[in-house]
């Protein structure tokens, strides 16, 4: 079974390097969101769920 290619530009390029890409710019895209949580103040998460309770703060 041959591996697939896409053609970006007229270049083929192996599909590992599109996965390898799309992980980058999944960890840029949290640590921008992180970046906007922290310069926005924080924030604070408190759940309940019957006898489960987690307490979580972020700045």
């Amino acid at each position: 079974m041959a591996t697939r290619a896409r053609t970006i530009a007229g270049y083929a390029v192996p599909g590992i390097v599109v996965f390898f890409f799309w992980i980058v710019v999944a960890i840029l895209a949290i640590i921008l969101l992180a970046f906007i949580v922290h310069w926005a103040g924080g924030g604070v998460l408190n759940l309940r769920l019957g006898h489960f309770i987690l307490n979580v703060g972020f700045t």
